[in-house]
C-alpha cells in the first residue's frame, strides 16, 4: 500500500493534547486505568521513532477539576497551528437536555449538568484551534442510564461530530466494557496503543487515523467487544499519526556511502524529494554510523523539510546531540532558511562569529559550516572529529576552512582555540 500524500505532525507546529481522570471525589466509581491511558498514548507520541513529539508539545492532564480541564485544553488548542489532536478518557454522563457530559475529578453526579465538561464546550476548543488538521479522540463509559438515553449511535455520533475534525469514538458500554480488572489500560485505548506502537503489516510506511480506525474495528470485532465510531474530514483521515513499525515493503539497505560519501549524499537528497522509496533509504541512511557526520546532518535538515521530524530527532540523539533535541531541530531548521535567503551573516545566529573580513567563497563556506557545527551543541571533539572525517574524504582544503571559521568564534576559550589549532597542524 502506497503513502498516498500522508505525512506526519510538524513537530514544532502541532500538539497533542491527553486528558483522563481516574478517580473521582464525588462518588463516580474509579477507573483506574484511565490514568496508564494516557501515560500510554504520552509514551507513543514522544517516541522519535513513531511521533517524534516533545513534552513541550504532547500534554498530559491527568484528574483535572472541570474549570481546570476546559481552560487548559482551550491554551493548549489555541496553540496548535499544524495538527491538534486532542484525547479524553473517562466516564461520559447525559445532561438534563440529553447532551453528552464528560467527567471531571470534581464532578457531582447529581448536579453533572454544572460539576461535569460539557461536550459542546470541548468541541469549542477544538473548533476554535489555529491548527489546520484536528483530530477528537473520545475513549468513554457510561451508565445503563446514560445508554438508555443515547439511544442511537448516531445521536452519541452527532454530538461529537466537529466540521474539519476527525473524530474517533469508543462505542457507548458500561465499565464492564471498559476494563478488565488489573489491566493498564482501558480496552478501546489498549488496542489504540497497540495499534500504534506494534503497527499494522499491511499498511503504508505511515500510519493514517482511518487506518488506525479500520485495524481497531476489526480487533474489537474480532474480541466481540462494540465496534468505535468515526467521523472525518477528507483531510483528516490522511494524516500519518506515527511511523508504522511493521510496515513490510522491501527497502533497498543503507549499506553507508558508495564513493564519495558528500557528492553521494546530494544524490540522496534529491532523490528522497522525488519519491517514497527512496526517502526510506534517507531514513536509513540518517541512523547509519558509516555516513560521515556533515553528511548524517545534511540528511537530518532534509527529513526535517521532509515532514520526517521524528526520524531527525532520532538522527540526532545517535550523534550525541546533547539536551534538548527539538530545540537543536529547531536552530539548524533556522540556519536553512537563514542560508536559503542568503542573510544568515545579518541574523543574530551569526553575532557571535566574526564575519567582517571574510571574502573568499571558501573561507565563508567553512565559515558558514562552523556556525552549522556549532548550532548542533555537539561538543568540540565531536565537532572536530566531524571536520577529521572531511579530510579523510580528500577534502583537506574544506576541512581547513571550517576550523578556520571556528577561530572565527568570538570569546573562544583558549583551550578550545588550542584544541582546534592542533587539528589544523595534523591536516
Amino acid at each position: 500500500m502506497t503513502n498516498r500524500h500522508l505525512r506526519l505532525a510538524d513537530p514544532d507546529r502541532s500538539r497533542v493534547v491527553l486528558v483522563g481522570t481516574a478517580n473521582y471525589r464525588n462518588g463516580l466509581p474509579d477507573i483506574a486505568p484511565v490514568a496508564g491511558n494516557v501515560e500510554g498514548l504520552a509514551a507513543v507520541f514522544r517516541d522519535p521513532g513513531l511521533g517524534g513529539l516533545g513534552e513541550d508539545t504532547c500534554h498530559t492532564l491527568v484528574d483535572p477539576s472541570r474549570d481546570l480541564a476546559i481552560r487548559q485544553i482551550a491554551a493548549w488548542c489555541r496553540e496548535a497551528e499544524d495538527i491538534l489532536v486532542v484525547y479524553f478518557s473517562g466516564h461520559g454522563l447525559i445532561g438534563e437536555d440529553g447532551e453528552l457530559l464528560l467527567a471531571c475529578a470534581d464532578t457531582e453526579l447529581d448536579m453533572a449538568d454544572y460539576t461535569a465538561l460539557p461536550i459542546s464546550l470541548l468541541r469549542k476548543a477544538v473548533q476554535s484551534s489555529p491548527a489546520r488538521v484536528r483530530v477528537l479522540i473520545l475513549d468513554c463509559c457510561y451508565s445503563g442510564r446514560a445508554i438508555r438515553t443515547l439511544g442511537a449511535e448516531t445521536d452519541l455520533l452527532g454530538q461529537v461530530e466537529l466540521s474539519g475534525t476527525y473524530t474517533l469514538a469508543s462505542a457507548p458500554g458500561d465499565l464492564q466494557a471498559l476494563f478488565n480488572e488489573g489491566e493498564r489500560y482501558t480496552v478501546f485505548t489498549g488496542e489504540l496503543i497497540d495499534t500504534l506502537r506494534n503497527g499494522i503489516a499491511a499498511e503504508a510506511s505511515l500510519l493514517s487515523v482511518d487506518a488506525v480506525y479500520r485495524h481497531l474495528r476489526r480487533k474489537l470485532r474480532g474480541r466481540n467487544l462494540p465496534e468505535p465510531k468515526q467521523v472525518h474530514s477528507n483531510t483528516a483521515s490522511d494524516l500519518a499519526l506515527v511511523h508504522n513499525t511493521a510496515h513490510a515493503e522491501p527497502v533497498p539497505r543503507s549499506t553507508g556511502p558508495q564513493g564519495n560519501p558528500f557528492r553521494h549524499v546530494d544524490l540522496l537528497v534529491r532523490r528522497a524529494g522525488e519519491d517514497t522509496r527512496d526517502r526510506l533509504v534517507l531514513r536509513n541512511a540518517a541512523k547509519d554510523r558509516k555516513w560521515p557526520v556533515l553528511a548524517r546532518l545534511r540528511m537530518v535538515a532534509e527529513l526535517d523539510a521532509l515532514g520526517e521530524g521524528g526520524t531527525a530527532v532520532e538522527t540526532l540523539r545517535g550523534l550525541g546531540v546533547p539536551g534538548d533535541v527539538h530545540q537543536t531541530l529547531k536552530k539548524l531548521r533556522e540556519f536553512s532558511s537563514l542560508v536559503e535567503q542568503d542573510c544568515l551573516f545579518e541574523a543574530e545566529m551569526a553575532d557571535d562569529w566574526d564575519a567582517a573580513a571574510v571574502e573568499d567563497p571558501n573561507a565563508l563556506w567553512g565559515l558558514m559550516m562552523a556556525i552549522w557545527l556549532s548550532a548542533t551543541g555537539l561538543p568540540l571533539d565531536k565537532q572536530i572529529a566531524a571536520v577529521d572525517e572531511l579530510a579523510g574524504h580528500k577534502h583537506g582544503d574544506k576541512a581547513r576552512s571550517v576550523l578556520e571559521g571556528m577561530l572565527r568564534k568570538r570569546g573562544l576559550p583558549r583551550p578550545d582555540r588550542r584544541v582546534i589549532q592542533a587539528a589544523m597542524g595534523k591536516l
